[in-house]
């Protein structure tokens, strides 16, 4: 039906930004592999905007020609270097040049806008006939911010336990490169998550969703910072620390349902991560950031 028709096109939204961050950490000399899988990452991305495409003439206007509808998609990047402590920082990727590799500068289908009801926004819907679809995505949406926000917390809170466990610790450059790779890798999935949810944000905005705007705000760099509150909840001067606001926000019932705020009865060890520590960071975090608000 037409919720499946727009999840497809949801899903490859969030392949579009996975392939354009990607490509952005290339670099302006690339190797052959890494190029070979661009191209064929690029290759099943088109695959699915075609097949996206052909059943889009099924639930939208017969008179709609999709080509005079399509525009580059536009990504807010939140670029960011990790402090010297390495506590501070969101991404530690640098910023490509502006006339980079050649990789970059033809077109590519990951800058496709694929036509999504948000994509045309409400006034070109109404126009259409197709307002019944407004309802469906503005649902997908919500469950699609819920799901980035989730990812972000829990990958923060990982963060955090890692430079108490693994970073700190480490007395050997051999330990700390091993460390600081991991943080790196986390520090990946936390920008890849954020970029979901603010383009996410950017849809609810197109579909006039303004009271879901009031629960999901904006993102912005300062919010992806690993404080000390978070590695030690506990520690000396963090009472009156305030925390980002989706600290509060309890996603996919964390308040009485998710394991993450069950406490641990037992410790799981594994390498470089603590989970029952990752878990008592997560729970303590969110229910002091909620006693604030309240």
């Amino acid at each position: 039906g037409a919720a499946t028709w727009i999840a497809s096109g949801i899903t490859i939204e969030e392949m579009q930004i996975a392939l354009t961050m990607d490509t952005r950490r290339l670099g302006r000399h690339p190797t052959e592999t890494q190029t070979l899988d661009i191209c064929r990452r690029r290759t099943k991305l088109q695959s699915r905007i075609d097949e996206f495409t052909m059943v889009a003439a099924t639930h939208l206007s017969e008179g709609l020609d999709i080509d005079d509808e399509i525009r580059d998609l536009h990504l807010d990047f939140m670029d960011d270097d990790s402090e010297d402590e390495g506590i501070n920082g969101s991404d530690t990727e640098s910023k490509p040049e502006a006339h980079g590799h050649r990789l970059r500068d033809l077109f590519y289908h990951e800058k496709t806008v694929i036509p999504l009801p948000s994509n045309f926004g409400v006034a070109r819907c109404a126009e259409l006939g197709v307002e019944h679809l407004i309802g469906q995505e503005i649902a997908l949406r919500e469950g699609q911010a819920n799901d980035a926000l989730q990812a972000i917390r829990m990958h923060l809170a990982d963060k955090a336990v890692l430079f108490r466990t693994a970073v700190r610790p480490a007395k050997s450059q051999a330990k700390s490169t091993r460390a600081w790779t991991q943080v790196h890798s986390v520090e990946k999935v936390i920008q890849l998550n954020t970029m979901v949810y603010m383009k996410c944000w950017a849809q609810l905005g197109n579909l006039d969703a303004h009271g879901l705007l009031k629960k999901y705000l904006r993102m912005e760099k300062c919010h992806l910072k690993t404080t000390a509150a978070v590695a030690d909840p506990n520690a000396r001067g963090q009472r009156n620390a305030t925390l980002p606001w989706f600290w509060s926000l309890e996603v996919q019932g964390d308040s009485v349902s998710s394991d993450w705020m069950n406490e641990c009865t037992s410790v799981v060890i594994q390498i470089f991560r603590a989970e029952a520590q990752d878990t008592t960071v997560y729970r303590v975090h969110w229910l002091r950031t909620k006693a604030l608000r309240d």
